[in-house]
């Protein structure tokens, strides 16, 4: 069975005014004491936790190892340090002892743990609720865009129908119009009467080419065109 050391020391403990080391690696920290035999002046033995090695100390001996533990001041709160300042022989040693578990402990513990629940649920209602939200959200969106889409094919659809009724409306005006103006008669285009050619020999266009010296200003022989006497298209 491995004893229990009477000096858990944490932090660097001081003798006389100088630092507590160990005398393998120099480590002033980790360090224990345990007292060795019944006779106080006999060395304590000093180890040390970082190295593993130990040997009695030429001054600390197990007189002060009690002194230490009748001067330590416990801890009765959490926040408490538990510090002594010893004196044997004129041998002086100071420093101060792990912290043992006092009731204060567990009432910070659970402070602790509570603080940290209610955060823990805070954040989780929180996530849950920006969750919602966005899927709320999404709902929201995709059925504002389902009704913004289907008011604008209704929408478009109006517009087509209105403008097959103003198209509609301005074709039957227009018909209207011209059935007022025209009585119902219809078109205005008239189809003209096929052209027949003039029997007459020389007549082109309902006139003739003659030459005389009578219709000559002249009064010398010369063409002249006179209007056709059988066609008369000169004069139509």
């Amino acid at each position: 069975m491995v004893p229990k050391p009477d000096l858990k020391l944490q932090g660097l403990a001081e003798v006389n005014g100088q630092p507590l080391l160990c005398a393998e690696c120099g480590s002033g920290y980790s360090l224990e004491i345990f007292k060795r035999g019944f006779r106080e002046v006999w060395p304590a033995f000093v180890t040390c936790l970082s190295c593993g090695k130990g040997d009695d100390h030429p001054v600390i001996t197990n007189g002060l190892v009690d002194a230490a533990l009748a001067a330590r001041t416990g801890r009765r709160k959490a926040e408490d340090r538990d510090t002594f300042v010893a004196e044997w022989r004129g041998v002086t040693l100071t420093g101060e002892l792990q912290p043992g578990f006092v009731l204060d402990d567990a009432v910070v513990v659970v402070k602790v743990l509570k603080e940290q629940v209610a955060k823990d649920a805070k954040a989780w209602g929180r996530s849950k609720k920006q969750a919602a939200t966005a899927h709320v959200k999404e709902k929201t969106d995709a059925v504002t865009a389902a009704a913004k889409g289907k008011a604008k094919d209704v929408t478009d659809a109006a517009k087509d129908r209105a403008g097959e009724a103003v198209s509609t409306a301005k074709a039957a005006a227009i018909s209207t119009a011209w059935t007022l103006q025209t009585g119902g008669a219809g078109p205005t285009t008239t189809v003209k009467p096929k052209r027949r050619r003039c029997t007459v020999k020389g007549c082109r266009g309902g006139k003739v080419t003659i030459s005389t010296r009578l219709h000559a200003a002249t009064g010398k022989t010369s063409e002249v065109k006179i209007p056709c006497g059988v066609c008369h298209r000169s004069s139509t």
